[in-house]
């Protein structure tokens, strides 16, 4: 018999993303390779509110439950399962095939297979009071709704990482955009104590970043946004300078070249994809500087940069998807941060019970909420 489960369903946008709490139904057990998992708790990603206003493109159809941060408890294991067993506490992040061959060099954010397994709709999962079906399987886990029907492939085992039960809500971000902040630093930026970094965005992705930096002894760490509230917090989580953008007529590239004087920024990070601020760090960047895109475009956005400049000064543009890393080997990482107290994520977060949803969708828009987690 299908059980009934409070969800945030996204709607064909009209034009913007069309949310509704409401409740749907689970219509099937799991399959070969799937679990059943109640959600406890899932954070809000920038991901799920750019996606939810795309209208048009096959696998994004409406209506569909998006959420890619999911924490829950195993209720149900299908043949094959070995992930997890009934009753053990998981953390979701995201599936790849394992078997192309960006998987086999270790690439696996970059699979080949990774829209046709992360974004294109599971059928069956979902119906709506209505009886309409709604989209599942959105990073194969679907975590807007109370329960959902998540792959394998996107489960990360917590039971032996736990210090107790509570702790499963605080860490249900870590599956996506803590991952790719701190990741991305981690694993492609890999900077020195004295390189100078320059992060550009103070949300949940961007103070990952910064706090990873923090941690591998970065002496000089620049935090860039336009919200104070969101500077005040990097700044006690170890920026060394911060760079308020809410001025009209802002100089970003002179303002960050004033800061580090005769040095040179040899490391900038986005979460921002705003192709201005873009451009102005990029031309900000030193010789020899990296620059690393997190933040993902819109379908129409256009960069336009200093051609010149960039090639002279032998500067790279390098976009990292997911932290160059996977859900099961970086999830542990952090949580063992989190616990020696060098990754204070519980700083970050907001929670939000389903009801108020919308609140957390609206509070991550406009920088009330750095990283809001919705809970049941």
């Amino acid at each position: 018999m299908s059980k009934s489960y409070p969800a945030l369903v996204a709607y064909e946008p009209n034009p913007k993303p069309n949310w509704k709490v409401e409740t749907v139904k689970i219509v099937r057990a799991p399959n070969e390779k799937e679990l059943k998992i109640r959600m406890v708790a899932t954070g809000i990603c920038h991901t799920d509110i750019v996606l939810a206003g795309i209208s048009g493109p096959p696998g994004l159809e409406f209506p569909r439950i998006f959420g890619h941060e999911g924490a829950g408890i195993v209720e149900e294991v299908g043949t094959g399962v070995t992930a997890a067993k009934v009753g053990d506490p998981v953390l979701l992040s995201y599936k790849f095939c394992g078997e192309c061959e960006l998987c086999f060099d270790h690439q696996e954010p970059y699979c080949l297979k990774w829209n046709e397994l992360n974004i294109s709709s599971v059928p069956r999962v979902f119906e709506n009071e209505q009886g309409q079906t709604v989209g599942a399987g959105f990073f194969q886990q679907s975590s807007f709704a109370g329960a959902s029907i998540v792959n394998e492939g996107a489960v990360v085992n917590v039971k032996d990482l736990l210090r107790d039960a509570e702790e499963l809500k605080l860490l249900a971000p870590l599956g996506c955009g803590f991952l790719t902040g701190s990741g991305a630093v981690l694993n492609v930026a890999r900077p020195t104590p004295n390189d100078v970094v320059m992060v550009l965005g103070m949300g949940g992705v961007g103070l990952a970043a910064l706090m990873t930096a923090h941690m591998l002894g970065c002496k000089t760490i620049i935090a860039v946004d336009r919200v104070a509230s969101r500077l005040d917090m990097a700044k006690e989580l170890g920026a060394t300078m911060i760079l308020n953008t809410n001025v009209p007529g802002y100089d970003l590239t002179a303002e960050a070249r004033r800061a580090v004087g005769e040095r040179r920024i040899t490391h900038v990070i986005d979460t921002t994809a705003h192709p201005a601020v873009i451009a102005a760090a990029l031309a900000a960047l030193g010789k020899r500087g990296r620059f690393i895109q997190l933040g993902a475009p819109g379908l129409d956005a256009e960069l336009k940069i200093g051609f010149s400049d960039f090639f002279t000064n032998g500067k790279t543009f390098e976009n990292v998807y997911l932290g160059n890393t996977t859900g099961q080997e970086h999830i542990p990482k952090m949580i063992q941060w989190y616990h020696e107290g060098k990754f204070p994520i519980d700083k970050l977060v907001k929670y939000f019970p389903v009801k108020d949803a919308l609140q957390g969708l609206h509070g991550m828009e406009s920088g009330t909420a750095i990283k809001p987690i919705i809970v049941w």
